[in-house]
């Protein structure tokens, strides 16, 4: 039987200064709690540079917030994505590298859970265990995630989910924040 590997993956949210807020404070607070919680062997911290106004990306300002108490060994920064399905994507690719990790746990906020799971299945395919039952139960701000929802399944129709080269593919033609960018 294949050892079970474990990462926490934290989603970022765009930032709105170089200080952590509310609602990533309590997307990270649940992370550390359920990495400690199940010992886990990874911490990923997952977002770029989603605010040119901001010099850091989503992960750096997570880091910084991490408890010196936490095995910085154990973190990897994916700092590459700008939006969920970057995050799904980068994540998986993160997963292909390191061999060894088999099972993850997505943390994000609550009303944000339904569409980051299912980018992060497409994303994952079945060839990962993946488990979405942390969030943190920030309040929706704005009132926009059914659309995004809308526009992940239009993104992602009729791609075999798990199969990378498809899901670059379809990233570099047909989504704006990626079109055309080498990944």
């Amino acid at each position: 039987m294949k050892k079970e590997i474990s990462c926490v993956i934290i989603l970022g949210s765009r930032l709105l200064s170089s200080t952590i807020h509310d609602e990533l404070k309590g997307r990270m607070d649940i992370g550390i709690f359920l990495f400690n919680k199940i010992n886990a062997d990874y911490l990923i911290l997952s977002g770029g540079k989603t605010n040119s106004d901001i010099p850091y990306s989503e992960a750096e300002v997570m880091y910084s917030y991490l408890d010196s108490k936490l095995n910085k060994s154990k973190i990897i920064i994916e700092d590459k994505s700008l939006d969920t399905i970057g995050n799904a994507f980068f994540t998986r690719l993160i997963f292909e590298n390191i061999r060894s990790i088999n099972k993850g746990y997505i943390v994000s906020s609550c009303y944000h859970q339904r569409r980051a799971e299912y980018i992060f299945r497409v994303c994952f395919g079945t060839k990962y265990w993946l488990d979405f039952n942390y969030c943190d139960n920030f309040p929706i701000l704005y009132d926009n995630e059914k659309q995004k929802y809308r526009w992940a399944k239009k993104l992602f129709f009729n791609i075999e989910p798990g199969n990378v080269n498809q899901i670059k593919d379809r990233l570099q033609k047909n989504h704006y924040l990626y079109k055309n960018l080498v990944l």
